[in-house]
Parts: C-alpha cells; structure tokens; sequence
C-alpha cells in the first residue's frame, strides 16, 4: 500500500477504534436510543457512517458501482455492540482492500456522480469519508454523553 493511502487508512483505523471505544458495554436500548427528534441513535449513525465509507473511499474512489439505499441506514435498530463491531471491522477490511490497490497518482482522476450530479476527484471522495467519519464519531460521542446523564 502506498504511503498516502497507509496514513489514510491509519485515520480510519483511528477514528473506528474511537468508535468502538465510545460503545463499548452500552445496551440495545443506549445504541437504539435517540436522545431529541431531529437526531439518529447510534445504530443509526454507525449504519449510516460505514456505508458512507464503503460508499466514498472504495466504491466512489475505486469507481465502481453502486446499490447503496442510503434511505435504509436510517431505519437501522437493534443491533447489539457486537453487531456494530463487526460492521465497523468489516468496513475497514474494504477499505483496506481497496487501498492497496490505488495508486497516488490517480487522486486526481475524476468521479462522475449521477444521481447528485456532480463531479469529484478520487481524492476528494477518500478525504470526504474521513471527514464525515470524524463528524459522526462526534455525534456519537455526545449521544453516549448524554445517555449516560
């Protein structure tokens, strides 16, 4: 793997062992819990954070196909600690797999995106993906906080 996608593999690593550490010994009822209206229990956050990495830094960066119903990950509940593990260990592992097979010169290429209708580069789609990791590890570290008071 070359060294750029060894760093950008390590933040993904990072942030999911920040993940795992956040949830660790939390009940069915904590990960399914949503603490105000407008937000997302923590089943639903790590739903929806792994198939948008699935999504950015291997199908859109490595310029495959997609089924991804992203309306779905929405709908996700009682999914135990385990289960979560186990997603967020199998992601990683596609990200991996993915990474060792690009090259650094290739972050420039472009990715035509039909259903938003827009145009990014390989870079962009692996660098989105850390970025919207890192939000959602926010939101699910306060979502523990706040089921904890």
């Amino acid at each position: 793997m070359e060294q750029y996608f060894a760093d950008c593999y390590d933040r993904f690593s990072e942030l999911h062992k920040d993940i795992k550490k956040s949830i660790e010994g939390l009940s069915v009822e904590a990960l399914d819990w949503v603490p105000a209206g407008n937000t997302n229990s923590i089943n639903v956050l790590v739903a929806h954070l792994t198939e948008a990495e699935k999504y950015w830094a291997v199908i859109v960066a490595g310029n495959q196909p997609s089924d991804r119903e992203r309306e779905k990950e929405f709908e996700t509940e009682g999914l135990t600690e385990h289960d979560l593990v186990s997603r967020l260990d199998e992601t990683l592992g596609d990200i991996q797999t993915a990474f060792e097979e690009f090259a650094f010169d290739s972050l420039q290429e472009m990715r035509y995106l039909e259903k938003r209708q827009m145009s990014v580069t390989k870079g962009w789609a692996i660098l989105h993906a850390l970025e919207h990791a890192a939000v959602h590890l926010g939101h699910i570290q306060l979502t523990v906080q706040l089921w904890e008071e």
